[in-house]
């Protein structure tokens, strides 16, 4: 072939300096002297002596013109073998692959470098001869023989040591550079897409087709290829252009792409529809947990990390697109959970270099006033990015997965329970055969979902996570007026130094900021912790103490201010989650904190929890009626706790008598209005719980005497789910209604004056009559139910309660009374029907301090019926309208004219904070003193009992 067809010809140097025909026969494998010629070495070579005209001495050097022309024409040769001279290697002197077999001259070039200084010039003018060889090949592919550039490029990978040496980078960054030199930018990029998508395509393919035991860590070898060298950054760009779906694909779409692919693979199933490919022979005895999986997926997201990592790492432009995919792939996949972000808009989105998607739809902390803009910093760094976008990505996928984890739970339980049933009446039931096979088949999506939330790894760098987040949160949460002003000056708003500020008694500044930050964040962390809590991971986070400060100190913090958080239902979780740091009861294994004992500020939790407890039903910040319990149980369980260390018991103390001292404050006490909300709580709980058991006893009982026998199957399926209804609801009414009672008995062992203040009196000993009466009274048999412990119901253990919050209080003449003129439930037999049910279940030690207490009720009943006889045909505008008694300190309710006795009012504003007859807002500060009617009702009671007594000293 001439320099006329050589596309090479403009590329021909005009040196006429001499290369060494050693060092070329060396590096290149092939000699232009004749076949017959005497060689010393052994290696294998193919001869060209016939098919390149050699001018110069044999025995001399090589022009570089000719050495171009010669090199052509080796890569152009079709049948290389035709020009073998036997020897060794003779696989690499008859490679066909053109970029292969330049890739090992390139290598044996630099070994002679470094050998052989005196060789030096001449090993670069080889070097960049195969550079430019080698950028024409990935140029015009189709002018050579051999295998495409992609399998070529794969081999020089997957053969390389170490898989990427020094030496190939070099290689693959001087060929780019060649490519860049040659073509504008745009053409050179689609000439390497078009040599290397081919080869991620079959990369893809291989994942695709792979799990977590079976993906060859040459997968990970070859796309580090793309993302290891900073001098390349065009092929961490392919990469990414690569994976990246078209700009409206939906959330499958970027689960199909190589890099969805490889987040896809875990010990679950890569998609919802299965298969499941572990625990496949699970039985009964199996272990829950595979320590080999765990390792399989800890190796696997430690690579996948670094991939990421070092693509971000290459530089500005690929990290923007990185951060874009993992972007656009969190907001696909969001379905009806709104994206979050600050408090960015859109249209400022680009400017400040924000990736998450439509940032501003995201629910905060704290709500923005109408028109009122967000702040926001001037630019987001590039940590803040990864913050967001972690947290996102955490909520999208294992908040999620936990959820699922926990619903499957509760199913396998109800499942195993009826299989145990079954079994224990008829083991080769076709029922029971059927449920062990639902069984197994269930358990292996709940195994696989179970080793993949609790892989050690994953779960301690979440851990680490999440710490930082609650000390961010805490950081920014305390910022005082003077160093938020100060931000401004900064242009950001981010915690620059870690102050460590001291929790405040009452919050005084709130940074608007928090109006920029995600409920989710908060929510991301109650999810962990509770998770932890009730499953195996939890013994993982136990390593690491410094995360329970971190995490305690932010639950006190935003558990009990309104001002920091303003939804009631995350502040209510916060609550849950603080029963992370308590002990097991259940499964009695230690649990290694101290916190509850060394934390500076741990005594701040009570007047926290008393606040939470209250803010989910006081007005304006009301919860569902049946949610509220649900996120009180927990905080039954924690005031339970705190009751055993004599510190906290003191705080409880310090709130009541503060509650006592501001008993008619413009704002009800804290502790006023939490024991009046749990007089609340125990009086429904256990009215709802007496119903319920009067309804099961009823359809137990016509169960029994054969009533459904004969009625259609459909009826008889519905009275089955009526009594499986109505005992999940005696069961959990029966569990929060014992916690209640439970913390009202520890409560009055302490605190007992403000219990017998006019304004809860009446409440709690009419609450304290009705239950007793109905569980040792008359009518006690409507609520025996055959297996009272499965709906949990202990009416001997809530006697033994009950008649100890009695005695508790039995001190006071107010109460005492209050007991005595209890109309609905009260008379003289119900100590009596108490005293033979305490005999009974095992209560004989209270029985002589029940009868002090009944002797006292007696004698306060008499001196009470005295004095009412005294004072009747009261006129009617000296009795209150609600309670009907007479009136002590009248007041008139300034919206409707209603005149009422300033403890009845006080009661009703505990939990309604509305005027009872209009219903218009009050608080105890407005009501307006009637001193013209008091002084009337004190002169008209002062002559009635001096008449009584004139009369009383007649008789006698």
């Amino acid at each position: 072939m001439g320099n006329a067809d050589n596309p090479f010809a403009a590329l021909l140097a005009d040196s006429k300096a001499s290369i060494n025909k050693e060092l070329i026969e060396d590096i290149f494998l092939f000699t232009l002297r004749p076949q017959t010629r005497e060689r010393s070495k052994e290696r294998a070579l193919l001869c060209l002596a016939d098919v390149i005209v050699n001018d110069s001495s044999p025995e001399t050097g090589m022009g570089e013109e000719l050495l171009s022309h010669a090199v052509f024409e080796r890569i152009m040769l079709g049948n290389t073998r035709e020009y073998l001279i036997p020897g060794s290697n003779e696989e690499d002197a008859v490679q066909m692959d053109t970029i292969v077999y330049l890739h090992r001259a390139y290598i044996a070039c630099e070994e002679f470098k470094q050998q052989r200084s005196n060789l030096a010039a001449e090993c670069d003018a080889i070097r960049t001869l195969i550079i430019t060889n080698v950028s024409t090949c990935m140029r015009q592919p189709d002018l050579f023989p051999g295998r495409t550039v992609c399998e070529q490029w794969r081999d020089i990978i997957n053969t390389s040591e170490d898989y990427c040496t020094r030496e190939t980078m070099d290689f693959l960054v001087e060929c780019i550079a060649k490519i860049y030199i040659d073509e504008e930018p745009l053409e050179a990029l689609g000439a390497l897409k078009a040599n290397f998508y081919p080869l991620l395509g079959k990369v893809q393919t291989e994942i695709s087709q792979a799990n977590l035991v079976t993906l060859k860590k040459k997968v990970f070898w070859l796309l580090n290829f793309f993302v290891k060298e900073k001098r390349t950054p065009q092929m961490g760009e392919i990469l990414i252009d690569f994976t990246t779906p078209n700009p409206n694909a939906n959330g499958a779409a970027y689960m199909d792409t190589l890099i969805g692919q490889l987040f896809s693979i875990s010990i679950l199933p890569k998609n919802q529809n299965g298969p499941y490919e572990f625990f496949g022979d699970f039985t009964l005895d199996s272990r829950h947990t595979d320590p080999a999986l765990w390792e399989c997926m800890a190796n696997h997201q430690n690579s996948l990390f670094m991939l990421i990592k070092q693509l971000l790492m290459q530089d500005a432009n690929n990290k923007q697109k990185m951060l874009g995919w993992l972007a656009k792939c969190l907001h696909a996949n969001v379905l009806l959970v709104d994206p979050t972000y600050c408090g960015v808009i859109e249209e400022e989105r680009q400017k400040k270099s924000v990736s998450m998607l439509k940032a501003y739809e995201e629910t905060c902390l704290l709500p923005v006033e109408e028109n009122e803009k967000r702040l926001t910093a001037d630019k987001f760094n590039f940590v803040t990015e990864l913050f967001f976008l972690t947290h996102k990505a955490y909520e999208l996928s294992y908040k999620a997965s936990i959820e699922r984890f926990i619903h499957m739970t509760r199913e396998l339980h109800n499942m195993q329970s009826a299989y145990q049933d079954v079994i224990n009446t008829d083991p080769n039931n076709d029922f029971a055969k059927n449920l062990l096979r639902m069984l197994k088949e269930q358990m292996q999506p709940y195994l696989c979902l179970c080793n993949c939330l609790m892989e050690p790894e994953n779960d301690t760098a979440i851990l680490k996570f999440f710490e930082a987040s609650a000390i961010w949160l805490t950081e920014i949460s305390l910022i005082s007026a003077e160093d938020y002003a100060g931000c401004a000056n900064r242009s950001d708003f981010a915690p620059h130094t870690r102050n460590n500020i001291e929790l405040p008694e009452e919050i005084e500044f709130t940074p608007r900021t928090l109006c920029s930050v995600p409920e989710s964040i908060i929510d991301n962390i109650v999810t962990y912790l509770n998770f932890s809590r009730d499953f195996p991971s939890g013994q993982y986070i136990q390593m690491y103490p410094s995360s329970h400060e971190a995490f305690f100190r932010m639950i006190i913090l935003f558990m009990g201010s309104s001002k920091l958080v303003k939804n009631p239902h995350l502040r209510a979780k916060l609550a849950e989650a603080l029963e992370f740091f308590l002990p097991k009861r259940a499964t009695g294994a230690p649990f290694q904190t101290h916190i509850f004992d060394s934390h500076p500020e741990r005594l701040k939790v009570v007047p926290s929890l008393l606040n939470v407890f209250v803010s989910i039903e006081m007005t304006g910040q009301s919860v569902q009626f049946e949610q509220k319990f649900k996120y009180r149980r927990p905080m039954y369980a924690i005031m339970e706790f705190l009751w055993t260390k004599e510190e906290y018991v003191q705080c409880f103390r310090n709130l009541a008598v503060e509650a006592e001292s501001n008993m008619e404050a413009i704002e009800p006490p804290i502790f006023l209005r939490f024991i009046n909300l749990l007089i609340n709580d125990a009086i429904f709980l256990l009215d709802e719980s007496l119903e319920n058991l009067q309804q099961i006893r009823q359809l137990q009982e016509a169960q029994a005497n054969g009533e459904w026998d004969n009625l259609p199957e459909s009826e008889r399926q519905q009275h089955h789910s009526n009594l499986h209804q109505l005992g999940n609801y005696a069961r959990f009414d029966n569990i929060l209604g014992r916690d209640t009672i439970n913390l009202l008995k520890l409560l009055t062992t302490e605190i007992k004056s403000i219990f017998c203040h006019n304004s809860m009196v009446d409440r709690i000993t009419s609450m304290l009559n009705y239950f007793l009466l109905n569980l040792v009274g008359p009518q006690k048999e409507k609520f025996k139910v055959k297996d009272k412990k499965e709906f949990e119901f202990d009416p001997a253990n809530t006697v033994l309660e009950i008649c100890h919050i009695y005695i508790n209080l039995s001190s006071s003449d107010s109460f005492c009374l209050a007991v005595s003129q209890d109309g609905r439930s009260y008379s003289s037999q119900l100590f009596s029907y108490t005293e033979n049910i305490l005999i009974r279940i095992g209560g004989g030690q209270l029985i002589g301090e029940m009868a002090e207490l009944a002797e006292k009720v007696q004698k306060m009943e008499n001196q009470y019926k005295q004095e009412q006889e005294c004072l009747a045909e009261a006129p009617e505008e000296y009795l209150d309208p609600i309670m009907s008694t007479v009136m002590t300190d009248p007041v008139i309710l300034p919206s409707s004219k209603v005149t009422v006795d300033r403890s009845t009012i006080a009661r009703h504003l505990l939990s309604d904070q509305t005027d009872p007859f209009n219903r218009a807002p009050l608080t105890m500060d407005k009501v307006i003193p009637n001193e013209t009617l008091k002084n009337e009702i004190q002169i008209w009671l002062a002559e009635k009992r001096a008449a009584c007594s004139n009369e009383n000293l007649i008789k006698s």
